[in-house]
Formats: C-alpha cells, structure tokens, sequence
C-alpha cells in the first residue's frame, strides 16, 4: 500500500509542473483577448468623446475631415495624416503638441487631440502588428507610460488655455463661465452686476449654482480605466502620482 500511495504522490507532482504551465498559458492567452477588448472599449469611448467634443467646440475640427476620423476608428484601422503649414504629421506626439499649443489661430485642435489619443492606444495596443496571441507580446512600460499620458491629457483638457487666456477646449464649462471669462479678457471688472447681466445667466437658461459638465471627464476616466486593467494584465497596475510626476513621464507638454 506505501509503494501504491508513493506511486500515486509521484505521478501527481510529476504532473503538476506541466499542468501549471498550461494554466499559465492559457491565462496568458485570455489577457491577450482583454487588453483587445479594452482597445476596443477606450476607442467605442474615444468617438462619443469626440462628438460631443466637436458640438461644444464647432470652429475646432474639419466637417470634411469628420467622417474619415469617425470612419477609421469604428473599422479600427491607422491610415489618416493629417498636415499642419504643409508638413504631413507622423506620431501622436506631433498631433497631441499641436493640440495643445497656445497658439491660438490652431485650426482644428478638436482632430488632432483625437487623432493623438487614438494613435497614442493603437501603437500601445500593438494594433498595427495583429492579435498578440499572449500577453507576453506587451510592454509593460509602454503601458505605464500610456496611462500617465492620458492622466496628464485629462488635466490639460481641463486647464489648458491659448495665448489669449480663452481654454483650448470647453468640456467642463457652463456657458456663463465662458462668458465670464470672455468679459475679464476684454478687461472688465468682476461684479455682481456683471454675473446678473450675463445672457446665461439673464435668460435663466443657467443659474452660477448650476454644477460642471462632467460628461467629458467621465469618459476620458474610462478610458482610463480601461488601460489600467491592461497594464494589470500585464504586469502591475500604474501607482497614482502626482500632476507633475506624470509630466516629467511624458513628452509632449
């Protein structure tokens, strides 16, 4: 009965090596198939972004170029450049520095954000070289890196502004902030009265109690979310650190 008993204990850790190995596998090949879902949730999330983007913001895109941009992400393909004083544009870095410039005669600032970000998760995701049969195919640093991108992307959506003061891009604002703001630049003088008499405000469509658009925010946040679980499949999740931590990461700015 020992020999049967020290046969069998044999044969099981004999196996047990092998059997781990094709969990390990499998697993593996399973992450591979979620950081594709996760590409393909934060770009679902990009286009709603960019809609509503371009309806807050309708001097900042090409209606010629919209539904290319619109076409290209939903079919998942890498084909558009985009040109800026006659030079063809080549990584997300050029299209997310243009986005960003206080420039403020920058036409089109709404495609090139979204084209940066876009382009930004497709060489993250390693789209253009097909399905990664494991999550060993990934850089783990790349996507550390994509995440502290799109961290900084969200702040300077929300902070950013041109060389004339005025935001690069209105997300969060209620209209009698922007008109608020509008009035200052010129050099008028903060006062009640002004508040009272701005047309938002006046026509009772707003009220200054009335909370921040949010919707912007939200979805950028599940981008986000998206490229976290990724770099958790990974590896290790990105640690949260400060603003100006993440610049000093990036390259852009």
């Amino acid at each position: 009965m020992i020999r049967h008993g020290f046969l069998a204990l044999f044969l099981l850790c004999g196996c047990a090596a092998p059997n781990q190995e094709k969990i390990g596998e499998v697993l593996q090949s399973h992450g591979a198939t979620s950081l594709q879902y996760d590409f393909r949730k934060s770009v679902d999330n990009l286009i709603l972004y960019k809609e509503k983007l371009d309806l807050r913001n309708p001097n900042g895109f090409s209606k010629e170029s919209q539904k290319y941009i619109f076409t290209e992400m939903k079919n998942t393909k890498n084909t558009i450049r985009m040109q800026y004083n006659g030079a063809y544009l080549k990584t997300y870095d050029d299209y997310l520095r243009l986005a960003f410039d206080k420039n403020s005669t920058i036409p089109e600032r709404n495609d090139f954000l979204i084209l940066g970000i876009y382009k930004l998760l497709w060489e993250s995701y390693k789209i253009g070289e097909g399905h990664q049969i494991t999550t060993l195919s990934y850089d783990e640093e790349r996507f550390k890196k994509l995440y502290y991108y799109l961290e900084v992307i969200k702040w300077k959506i929300k902070t950013g502004k041109d060389d004339k003061g005025r935001y690069l891009f209105l997300t969060w604002q209620n209209n009698w902030q922007v008109e608020f703001q509008n009035k200052l630049l010129v050099g008028q003088s903060p006062s009640w009265e002004m508040l009272e008499n701005l047309s938002s405000i006046k026509s009772r469509k707003e009220s200054i109690q009335d909370s921040s658009n949010f919707n912007f925010e939200i979805l950028l946040s599940q981008i986000i979310f998206h490229v976290k679980n990724s770099a958790r499949l990974i590896g290790k999740e990105p640690v949260d650190i400060g603003i100006d931590a993440m610049i000093s990461v990036v390259l852009f700015l």
